[in-house]
């Protein structure tokens, strides 16, 4: 298990997307707060702090990992179907339950280290041009760990549906549409049939979908917490599970 996880590894280090795709990534990080700098200095109104920053964009952070998973699941893992890698791995001796848990490890790595460009870069850069300032009332020094702690356990949680995709689709590009597709409208489908049936409300309120949003919130109650830690930890044990299922099934060409 060892040896595939270090040669997934490899193959992400090499992979141009992923590396193409954190440095598009980390310029719009700095020049998205350049524009609030200009547009706030030639109002003359007070500047954006690192520390209002970071509160105020970290939830929107979620569309930064939607978006970053379904690339990445493209070009990273279905990408190998058509190029005939998956079938030479799939026929290597090694179990596809070992294969699938390497990938997902790995791909999972990669799209936490996405999730985290925007808020470190940005509010590194804002900091540097406005000060850190104060956190928000209700917040405590545990913040900044928290918040970015808990966005890397959800880039988990949405890497493993991603990667579920991935062997369901194979093809790079319907992964990367279906991915796209499916996590920007899954909100409005959840809540809108919500709406009128009580199970979908209940469903979509211990969602990985409605949780993420909790990211940025000042202080979470202690109440809170195990639904917070639980969703995307049973997303990924769900997720990785029906991948593996699904990629033990599946006939590789």
């Amino acid at each position: 298990m060892y040896n595939l996880i270090r040669v997934e590894f490899f193959k992400l280090r090499k992979n141009r997307s992923f590396w193409t795709f954190l440095l598009a990534l980390s310029v719009l990080s700095l020049a998205y707060p350049l524009l609030y700098y200009f547009d706030h200095r030639s109002n003359g109104e007070p500047q954006i702090t690192g520390a209002e920053f970071l509160t105020t964009f970290i939830s929107s952070n979620a569309y930064i990992i939607k978006f970053g998973v379904a690339i990445l699941a493209g070009f990273f893992i279905s990408n190998e179907y058509s190029t005939g890698v998956m079938k030479t791995i799939a026929s290597s001796g090694n179990t596809r339950g070992r294969l699938f848990a390497a990938k997902l490890i790995v791909f999972a790595v990669g799209a936490m280290a996405i999730s985290l460009v925007f808020p470190i870069v940005s509010t590194v850069e804002v900091t540097l041009l406005s000060g850190f300032g104060h956190l928000p009332e209700g917040s405590t020094t545990l913040f900044i760990p928290r918040a970015l702690g808990l966005t890397l356990l959800y880039t988990a949680g949405y890497a493993a549906i991603g990667a579920l995709f991935t062997v369901i689709l194979t093809d790079s590009g319907k992964t990367i549409g279906f991915s796209m597709i499916f996590f920007l409208m899954i909100d409005t489908v959840l809540a809108s049939i919500g709406s009128k049936i009580s199970f979908f409300s209940n469903l979509y309120d211990y969602s990985i979908f409605k949780r993420v949003s909790d990211i940025g919130k000042p202080s979470i109650d202690s109440g809170d917490w195990p639904a917070l830690l639980l969703v995307p930890l049973l997303t990924i044990a769900v997720s990785g599970v029906l991948g593996i299922l699904v990629f033990h099934r599946k006939e590789i060409k």
